[in-house]
Parts: structure tokens; sequence; C-alpha cells
């Protein structure tokens, strides 16, 4: 009996797909990486995962964990084949508990329905990423993902109380404790925090919940001058203020977002837009405290507001932006490839200026923002996806990038996880670590069957931001869009494989397969 067949009957057969269609279909995320199945499986309990990998470790066959599949570094695409491991059907909430704060969810749980369900409770769970709407909590944990509001109140790691993981030979095993603190043992459940599956399969998690706040406020500021809006920042976030968010546009981003911005940018290098959130008083407290900073350095324009509507306005421009990217110039698209670094929070207006002059001297538009609360910075290229020179140059800019945020004691990734993008350098900034996070992999996964060719790993393997490349074939034969220009390629080159068409598409929601669902078929 085939190992297909040996699958199908823990599954059973609707839940396993071994047909090169469904594979293709999912063989893409947000990066430039593409990984192609053997067979992708739908397992909807932990001892179907287990009987899985009991029979993976037998066969020594590749095993890659995937939830909806919005990476931008290819942390979840078989590179090596084998078994996708697609689990987000895995998707109950198991447990809510309202006294001790902390709910049990299977790892398919959408972190943003999660949010819908215990906001009715007065609850939340704090991370949100900026794809949240689609990013399960099992993605969230396997990236240490966080959001806007990480300055604040933190990465999902600070949030996950204990785990429930399946090991490379089957075995399950829970971390973890639901009681407010622990001193035993080693901290096993970080350990497979930012794992990216590498270690184990997580098909439970336990979260730690927050009290919603009761109050909100939304604050937006224009500068002139980027510096000085990263010195208003410094003196805000040392001020006793606790910002709830900070976020920072620079001139090329506002460029993309203009009209939705609806105002002239001619003379402005950067906006921030700060949210503070508790107890009414105190916010609008701070509200006050933080105008009056910012017109010490020069703000063009400061405006708050605690209405909804107001709020969403303000955040318009800053949520449009990412979309926006793929469709400021036909045959042109968002490209992730060096886009997440962590910076000191006072290094991030040096940090975005460089990226500028990188911008310029290689001739490529590169939209530049994050997080400035708690130093991320997002640095977005745009190319055409079809031309080799633009790779080329590309490469060479995203080799730039890494030599300023180390310069600046940074990080290569802030909240975005390592895959195969990071990879190439991930050394660089580790050293030696590395070997002991090599010695950990051998420990738990000697036969290298959990998620093999991702972060690193491998010794022996020589990384390149390239590796795997699923634009290859457009770039050697860029004929194949004959049409290329029209609105119909326009659209297929602008597809950013996010995943976000999961939440409308209705053939999806039926079927529960990429094939059916317009990523899926923009894979092919």
């Amino acid at each position: 009996m085939s190992i297909i067949d040996q699958i199908a009957q823990i599954v059973g057969p609707d839940h396993v797909f071994s047909d090169r269609i469904e594979c293709l279909c999912n063989s893409r995320d947000m990066s430039v990486h593409q990984g192609i199945a053997d067979a992708v499986i739908f397992p909807k309990t932990t001892e179907q995962v287990s009987a899985i990998m009991k029979l993976a470790h037998k066969e020594k066959v590749p095993v890659t964990p995937r939830g909806s599949g919005t990476s931008t570094t290819g942390a979840v695409l078989p590179v090596r084949g084998g078994l996708l491991l697609d689990l987000h059907l895995m998707n109950n909430i198991l447990e809510i508990n309202k006294k001790d704060f902390y709910a049990r969810v299977e790892p398919g749980v959408i972190c943003m329905q999660l949010n819908t369900i215990l906001g009715k409770e007065g609850l939340m769970f704090p991370p949100n990423p900026g794809s949240e709407i689609v990013a399960t909590i099992g993605g969230m944990v396997s990236t240490n993902a966080s959001g806007h509001r990480a300055v604040k109140y933190g990465t999902t790691k600070d949030y996950i109380k204990g785990l429930k993981v399946v090991l490379a030979d089957g075995t399950i095993i829970e971390t973890g404790t639901i009681t407010p603190k622990t001193s035993l043992g080693y901290d096993l459940t970080r350990l497979f925090c930012a794992a990216e599956g590498t270690l184990g399969v997580i098909t439970e998690v336990i979260v730690k919940l927050e009290p919603k706040p009761e109050y909100g406020a939304l604050a937006l500021a224009i500068f002139k001058d980027l510096n000085a809006a990263g010195d208003a920042v410094t003196e805000v976030t040392t001020s006793g203020i606790k910002l709830a968010g900070c976020e920072i546009m620079d001139k090329s981003s506002l460029k993309v977002v203009e009209e939705a911005l609806g105002k002239d940018i001619s003379k402005i290098e950067a906006l921030l837009i700060m949210e503070a959130d508790g107890v009414k008083e105190v916010v609008v407290r701070d509200m006050s405290k933080i105008g009056e900073i910012c017109k010490k350095y020069g703000v063009l324009e400061f405006d708050w507001t605690d209405d909804p509507a107001r709020r969403e306005e303000m955040m318009r421009a800053r949520g449009g932006l990412v979309p926006t990217l793929s469709r400021i110039k036909p045959g042109n698209r968002l490209v992730a490839i060096a886009e997440d670094f962590g910076v000191p929070s006072t290094k991030i207006p040096e940090t975005m200026r460089r990226a500028q002059a990188i911008s310029k001297k290689y001739d490529l538009l590169i939209a530049t923002f994050g997080h400035v609360g708690d130093g991320n910075v997002h640095t977005t290229f745009v190319a055409d996806v079809r031309n080799r020179d633009d790779w080329n140059r590309l490469k060479q800019a995203a080799e730039e990038l890494v030599k300023v945020a180390m310069e600046m004691k940074g990080t290569l990734s802030a909240e975005h996880g390592t895959g195969l993008t990071r990879a190439p350098h991930i050394e660089q900034q580790l050293g030696p670590a590395m070997e002991v996070m090599r010695k950990i992999k051998q420990a738990l996964d000697p036969d290298n069957i959990l998620n093999p060719g991702k972060m690193g790993l491998e010794k022996d393997q020589k990384a390149d931001l390239y590796d795997h490349f699923a634009f290859g074939p457009l770039v050697e034969h860029p004929e194949v869009l004959n049409s290329y220009g029209t609105d119909i390629d326009n659209e297929v080159l602008a597809c950013i494989h996010c995943g976000f068409c999961r939440l409308g598409c209705p053939t999806f929601s039926v079927t529960q397969r990429e094939s059916r669902n317009a990523r899926g078929r923009n894979a092919l």
C-alpha cells in the first residue's frame, strides 16, 4: 500500500490530494519562492497528525505544516516535496476561560475571528499582524508574529501559555501551563515559537488573554522632516505615555497613497499615526500631551479623534498601502525579499533615509514604513517581475539593506519570520548561536523531515535569496504573457499571493481548497 493510501485511511480520502493541480495551487505564499508537495493533507485532529508523522518518520518523507499561507519568506512551502500538512481545518476554539484569562484553540483558528468572539466577552488576544483577517494562530506562533500593537502589548510569544505539539516521530507532548507563572524546567513553549514547524507540528495553543480597553483614540501627525518625526516619537515614548500603536510612513510610501490620504505631500517627509487606549481620562490627557510634543518638533498638522469612523479614515492610507503597491504601475508588483527589519527605535529615521538612498541608487521603488514604536521597518520593493535586470538590482539593493540593519545592531526579521528568504543571512546575525540551533534541530528531528530547507539549519546548505525561485519561468519566457500590459495580465501580476481572497471566495468557502481559489489559480 502506498503512503498516500495509508494517509487516506488516517484522514479519509476526501482530505488528501496528490494530483499535480492541487499541489501546484498550494505551492506559493507571499514570498518570491515556490515549493511543490507530492500530496496535500487536511488533518482535523492531533491524533491524525500524530499518525501521519509516525508514517512520515518511518518512510523518511518530508512534512511541511501550513496555515493560511500568508508567509512572506517561503516558510510554508514544501521545497523538498513530500507532504504539505494544511492545518486550517483544525479551527475549533476549545475553551475560553474568562476568569483565568486564557483560551485553548486549535492552530487553524483565525486571529480576527478569535478576537471577534473574545470582544463580546470584553477580552482580546493582543497580537494583530497585518494579515489578521486570514492569519491562523498556529502560523502566528510559528513566526512569532506581531503587529502595530506590539509597542504596548508585545508579540505572539508573550501570549502563549502552552502548546500541544506533535514531534517528528509522532510523539505528542504538551508544554507550559495555565497558571500565571512557572519556573519548572526548560521553557519548551518558547522553543517552538518562531520555529516555523522545523521542530514539531503545533496542534493546540493556550493563549493568554487581556481585558479589552474601555477607550481608544488615534492621532495623526504630519512632519516636513523625517528626523523631527523620529525625535517626536522618542520624546513621546520616553515621557511616560504608553502608546498602543505608532506607525510611520516616509515620502515614498506617502506618494503611493497620496489620493487616499487626500493631501498634497510635496512638502511632507513623514506621517505618524499614534494610538492610545485604556482609561478615557488618561488617554485624553496623553493625546493632548502628544500634540504638545509634536509642536516642539515643527509638526505641520496634528489631529486626534476617538470617533471610530474618523479613526478608520485616518488609517485608510496606511491600511491601503500594501495592496496599492501592486497597482501603481502596469506590470509591476510588490516584492517581499528584505521587508522586515528591526532596529532600535532611535535609528528609524536614519534607517529610512538610507533605504531612500538605496532606492535612488538602484532606481527601484522602495516604500518604507513600519511600526516605529517598536523599531520595525518595512522596506517593500516594487518591480517588474518579468525583467531580469530588475531582479538583479533587487538582489543588490536587498544585500545593502541587510548591511544597514546589521550596522544598526538590528535584526533581519522583526515579525515575518525566517523561512527561505532570511536563510542566506541568518548566520551573519546569530553567529555561533546558529550551531546551537542546528543541534536542537538534530536532537528533535534527526532525519530532517520537518520543514526541511528552512532557516539555514542545514550546515552544508549554501542558501541564496532566489533559491526555489517562483518567477524563473516568467523571467526566462516573458512572452508567455503575450498580452503584457493589458488589464487581464496586470490583474495576474498584481496578485501577491497573500491569501486574503480566501475570505471572499464562495467556492473556497465551500471546498476549502486552494485550487478553487484566486490565489491557487494564479499559481497555475
